[in-house]
């Protein structure tokens, strides 16, 4: 016989993972984990689990460790979703908080990385895909700004990975208005947008049936400047011309 899924606890201390959420039917979000899992996983992830003591164990521990992760009900979606293509038979507690937190390409990092430090020298907050982003841009923002990706790539892929080691983060502070250095462009939060996303999906994105345009940034980049395009940065332009060869 099935143990039932609604026996919470009294005594756990994440009380947010345990709460009835109306936009769940009135399942805590650790039910309704509990139910997307074996829902996933038919009679695979049900197996691991004898009694309700079972259940409740699962729950606390999970739970506790989403908290000191900082794992949030977005980063759950993430992780739900990745499984799929990730695990085969029931995650466990590391591998699913792994699968909540996917790995961040560098090279799509940086460019979010330039266009956030571009922003804030305007003393806009910039776009951050994901906090880590921010802090290991904060100590390389002059060089961000000023030198092209394979000359910062060493030292930039370090701070990024520095920062991905973190569990937490402090908040992104407010930015401080900043005069830009003479003669540099402006990208503005449209185009890095669109940039960042053109990249994600030509340059990151890999299929077993089909080869991607890795350089298809660069081309868009020369594109614009070839069009008298003035919102065109000169180190955008610099890491184009790189990646192509162009003198």
């Amino acid at each position: 016989m099935n143990a039932p899924l609604n026996l919470i606890s009294t005594a756990n201390p994440f009380d947010v993972w345990f709460q009835p959420v109306e936009a769940l039917k009135g399942l805590s979000m650790m039910d309704h984990l509990y139910n997307r899992l074996d829902g996933a996983y038919p009679h695979k992830w049900r197996s691991n689990f004898p009694n309700t003591d079972a259940i409740d164990n699962w729950k606390v521990s999970w739970a506790e460790a989403f908290e000191e992760e900082g794992i949030t009900p977005n980063d759950i979606r993430a992780g739900l979703k990745a499984c799929r293509s990730k695990y085969d038979w029931p995650p466990s507690c590391a591998e699913f908080i792994k699968a909540c937190r996917p790995s961040i390409d560098p090279m799509v990092a940086y460019y979010e990385a330039v266009a956030g430090c571009q922003a804030r020298s305007k003393g806009e907050v910039g776009e951050w895909s994901h906090p880590a982003i921010f802090w290991a841009a904060r100590t390389l923002s002059h060089d961000l700004l000023s030198q092209t990706y394979s000359q910062v790539k060493v030292r930039w892929e370090l701070s990024l990975a520095e920062q991905m080691e973190k569990a937490e983060w402090e908040e992104i502070p407010k930015p401080m208005k900043q005069l830009a250095a003479p003669g540099r462009g402006d990208l503005s939060r449209e185009k890095a947008a669109e940039l960042i996303r053109e990249h994600k999906a030509e340059g990151v994105i890999k299929t077993e049936t089909s080869r991607v345009d890795h350089l298809r940034w660069a081309r868009e980049i020369m594109k614009r400047h070839e069009k008298k395009d003035r919102s065109v940065p000169m180190v955008s332009l610099k890491n184009a011309r790189e990646a192509l060869g162009i003198q």
